[in-house]
């Protein structure tokens, strides 16, 4: 089984998630990112364990979700 850890650094501490597939953790991120307020987003995401393709995807989906709850802010 494959072990994704996902790293965030958010304005009230580090976070540390574990999943066994990149969509349950994508979920676990997201959902910690939802809970950022909007004004303090982007923070940084480290993602290990995972192919360095997936890890990519992962990174590419966070940031993605950062940026439209910034943009959200914006309009």
């Amino acid at each position: 089984m494959t072990c994704i850890a996902i790293l965030l650094e958010t304005p009230q501490g580090v976070r540390f998630l574990v999943a066994a597939t990149p969509r349950e953790a994508a979920l676990k991120a997201e959902s910690v990112i939802a809970a950022i307020p909007q004004t303090q987003l982007p923070v940084p995401a480290w993602v290990a364990g995972a192919s360095s393709g997936t890890a990519d995807l992962l990174m590419n989906y966070l940031a993605d979700v950062q940026m439209e709850r910034v943009l959200e802010g914006a309009l």
